[in-house]
């Protein structure tokens, strides 16, 4: 019973601190929409210049009515990715110099010169007449990285569009095997299981205010007084940032689906994993709680944590994976001391690629273990210091 009245106490007052709820709830999902825009704007196509010197009605060319400078630039500019992207803008020049100029500018990525003759030079090798191949000339800035992957593209599109126009086989066959969901993802897409991690990380604040309030305003030794035991009063306070966790949880994924991401997953299985996470994050924020002591303190030297979990955990930016050791044919890496850092793997996995909890089952436990680590000292470091009536 004094735990429910506890748990009705800080649910009361979470309401009335709507302010403070709010931004917990929005953060996660706002940062969604900005990262999404970001992608969306730092991987655009590749920016293409052509200068066609070859002529459709060359003299003695066989086939007159096979342009096929022409058609190779109509393959490059109908080039998509899989999310239906385009993969250049094409843009054609007359002016070698002027193109050369927006390439060391960065206003173009990859220029490609078609040479006269490149449409004579297919139609005789189509005819057997020639085996000399034809030609096209590539001009890049190598201080810009984005010349080599524009590269790289322009030319596996004009292999491809030669060998089908002239009908020639490749030398070389490619066996492709897919393991994956067989799902095109994009960047956004791998992104967005450790974007809903953050979501769980917002709890530290909330979670640790929640308790170090109590300290600040000098009503835990009423409580203490009270009879509410540590276990009670952390079990009311937990029950109810699970409850802003998983609504947080739910927000961030609304937020991805309404902007075109789909999961591959069971939701119910992420919304599983979310719960049993956000009480480890709980339990690390009773750990720091238990150093603190007021509310400007969790302002200030909380934030330290909390950025710890947000890069560590890899919900900002991928880490060098570090093997510590291997334990029932998994890999443990050194950031799996934190449970969010399982948690970003285990959403990835049932995210993206289908898996059930069958196949989350370790990252699952390894979160188990460390919430239940974290509680026991967070709790006696907390009561130790803070749960003693005075």
């Amino acid at each position: 019973m004094r735990t429910l009245a506890f748990l009705k106490k800080t649910f009361l007052e979470n309401l009335r601190e709507w302010k403070i709820l709010i931004l917990a709830l929005a953060f996660a999902p706002l940062f969604v929409y900005l990262m999404y825009a970001y992608f969306r704007a730092s991987a655009p196509a590749y920016r293409l210049l052509v200068i066609n010197q070859d002529g459709p009605q060359a003299p003695g060319v066989a086939h007159q009515a096979d342009d096929f400078a022409s058609g190779l630039i109509q393959a490059w500019r109908a080039a998509r990715h899989p999310d239906g992207r385009p993969v250049f803008t094409v843009s054609e020049s007359r002016d070698l110099e002027a193109a050369e100029a927006s390439l060391r500018s960065r206003d173009a990525d990859l220029l490609v010169v078609v040479p006269a003759g490149f449409s004579q030079s297919l139609a005789d090798y189509h005819d057997h007449k020639t085996e000399k191949p034809a030609r096209i000339a590539n001009h890049g800035d190598e201080g810009n990285l984005r010349a080599s992957m524009a590269m790289a593209m322009s030319d596996y599109i004009a292999f491809s569009y030669v060998a089908l126009a002239t009908n020639s086989t490749s030398p070389l066959e490619l066996d492709i095997r897919r393991v994956g969901s067989g799902r095109p993802l994009s960047e956004f897409d791998l992104y967005v299981p450790a974007l809903l991690v953050l979501a769980i990380i917002m709890v530290m604040f909330t979670a640790a205010a929640s308790l170090i309030k109590e300290v600040d305003k000098g009503t835990m030794s009423r409580l203490m007084l009270s009879r509410l035991s540590t276990a009670e009063l952390l079990a009311a306070v937990s029950a109810n940032q699970v409850l802003i966790g998983v609504a947080t949880l739910a927000l961030a994924f609304g937020a991805a689906w309404s902007v075109g991401y789909r999961a591959s997953g069971s939701l119910v299985t992420m919304l599983l994993v979310g719960a049993v996470s956000t009480l480890g994050v709980i339990a690390l924020s009773v750990l720091v709680a238990a150093f603190l002591d007021s509310i400007y303190e969790l302002l200030t030297v909380g934030c330290f944590p909390f950025f710890i979990l947000m890069f560590f955990s890899e919900s900002m930016m991928p880490l060098p994976k570090v093997t510590v050791f291997h334990l029932a044919g998994h890999a443990v890496y050194a950031n799996d001391v934190l449970p969010t850092s399982l948690t970003v793997r285990a959403f990835g996995r049932i995210l993206n690629h289908g898996a059930g909890l069958a196949e989350v089952w370790f990252e699952l436990a390894g979160i188990l273990v460390l919430t239940a680590l974290y509680y026991w000292l967070g709790a006696a470091l907390f009561a130790r210091r803070h749960c003693r009536a005075r």
